[in-house]
């Protein structure tokens, strides 16, 4: 029963380390272009951040998207989210945003209402109306970054205690990567940026650490090994290659228990998903380039300042947890 577990054959010898020049290059273009995105267009914030109202609303009649939608335009809220709810295309859910300017916020009225005079009350029952203010978003927004600073924070305190100094460096490294890429995703989608969104990526750095200690427990394995001679980097490279299968199998349970909620789930829920299974993607690629290339380059580093011309069997000592 074991040997169906083993999609990648043990014996395959692909030359990852080899080519992981190029695709250092391509994260580097690519995390330049997300920062200056994020710092010229920003993050489409959700009204968890920025403040707005949220309005589920039931129609006598079955209507579309589109239609709402329009209603919504009519009303002045081009902004405005329509989610359809259920089969019936009656219930939907709508997201307005709140007006930043605060002395014309106070002369416009409730969007509630002014929904009701547009659709009339015979037609359309209002469910539900739920406000989240400015200053309440605002708040969240700050306390939402904050605790995700300090999760990373903490998983880099983690990874540097169980990983002596070369294999710390390359972790870290690859999980700042992998929470910029994901963060570059929700910018270049448009989709929202919420508390789910942040949600999403403790869990993406997570499993990016996850995938990269899998890789460093079997290179320390191979190390400890007192027949293995190999340089560090053909190493690494055996090691990716022996848990190539662990990965492979890894991913693909997570996609299977993912792609079902993208498809029959929308709004937040239906995001995360979607950053989801682009985090497990990333995840992978940075275990295998960023993260692993990273090592030798930290082991080479120790050995010129060690004053050593070549790598050495004392240099390639097991690390200790």
């Amino acid at each position: 029963m074991q040997k169906y577990l083993h999609l990648v054959p043990n014996n395959l010898s692909l030359d990852f380390i080899g080519k992981f020049k190029y695709f250092i290059v391509f994260s580097i273009l690519t995390l330049i272009a997300i920062v200056a995105g994020l710092w010229t267009k920003g993050l489409n914030y959700g009204i968890d951040f920025t403040g707005g109202t949220v309005m589920r609303v039931k129609f006598n009649q079955p209507h579309s998207s589109e239609s709402v939608r329009k209603i919504m335009d009519e009303l002045g809220e081009t902004e405005a989210s329509v989610v359809s709810l259920g089969e019936t295309n009656q219930e939907f859910m709508i997201t307005s945003r709140i007006v930043k300017d605060e002395k014309e916020q106070k002369n416009i009225v409730p969007i509630n209402a002014r929904f009701l005079s547009k659709v009339g009350a015979n037609e359309v029952t209002v469910q539900s109306v739920d406000v989240v203010g400015p200053k309440v978003g605002a708040e969240l927004k700050a306390a939402a970054l904050r605790s995700l600073f300090y999760s990373v924070i903490l998983i880099t305190i983690y990874i540097w205690l169980r990983f002596d100094v070369r294999f710390a460096p390359g972790a870290t490294l690859a999980m700042i990567h992998d929470l910029v890429m994901a963060t570059g995703f929700y910018m270049l989608t448009g989709r929202e940026f919420t508390i789910t969104a942040i949600a999403a990526l403790l869990t993406i750095a997570g499993y990016s650490v996850n995938d990269t200690i899998v890789v460093y427990d079997r290179v320390r394995e191979m190390l400890k090994q007192s027949g293995s001679n190999l340089p560090l980097p053909q190493t690494i490279n055996k090691a990716i290659n022996l848990t190539l299968s662990r990965t492979v199998l890894t991913s693909l349970v997570t996609f299977i228990s993912i792609v079902p909620i993208i498809f029959l789930c929308k709004g937040e829920i239906q995001s995360f998903a979607i950053a989801m299974c682009f985090g497990i993607f990333v995840g992978t690629y940075s275990t295998m380039y960023i993260a692993s290339p990273f090592t030798i380059y930290v082991e080479k580093f120790l050995e010129a300042r060690n004053g050593k011309s070549k790598p050495s069997r004392q240099a390639s000592k097991p690390a200790t947890v």
